[in-house]
């Protein structure tokens, strides 16, 4: 790992070069490599591809641990952004409903209030006016029952 963090590979390009074991150099005098140093190379090689194996792998868990977590935090953040901005957005609303409200209300009283004007002055009785009046009509029909009964029973009905 660097010092950062992040995984640090090294690749060399281009062929090593390779140094003839004792035992190669006296073989039979032939070009060919001894068999048992082809199977030790192979061997060796198959055991450094295992490793490099190895460390792709903990290179890629430890890349994907970072990622998941830097995810993980964005996650987090976002949702409460989302939070934020649904919370400001449902006050606003209700403000603007609130202001709405009022609105209508003025305006039905504004209207109410011009009926109301209008219809005075053409001589159509208020409704407070009518209820006044249904009043005094029913309390004049009780005092005539009142009348009414007193005479049926005076002194000539027996």
């Amino acid at each position: 790992m660097s010092d950062n963090g992040q995984p640090r590979i090294n690749v060399t390009r281009g062929k090593r070069s390779r140094r003839r074991t004792s035992s190669e150099n006296q073989s039979s005098g032939s070009l060919l490599p001894n068999p048992l140093s082809v199977v030790s190379g192979m061997m060796q090689r198959a055991q450094e591809l295992w490793w490099a194996g190895l460390g792709v792998i903990s290179v890629a868990e430890d890349a994907s641990a970072k990622v998941f977590n830097a995810l993980v935090e964005e996650g987090k953040s976002w949702e409460q952004a989302q939070r934020e901005r649904r919370k400001e957005t449902a006050e606003r609303v209700e403000e603007l409903t609130k202001e709405g409200t009022q609105a209508v209300e003025a305006v039905e009283e504004r209207v109410r209030t011009e009926v109301n004007e209008a219809l005075h002055r053409i001589g159509v009785p208020h409704r407070d006016d009518i209820d006044e009046l249904r009043d005094q009509i029913d309390s004049l029909a009780d005092r005539m029952d009142q009348l009414a009964d007193a005479i049926d029973s005076g002194p000539n009905n027996p």
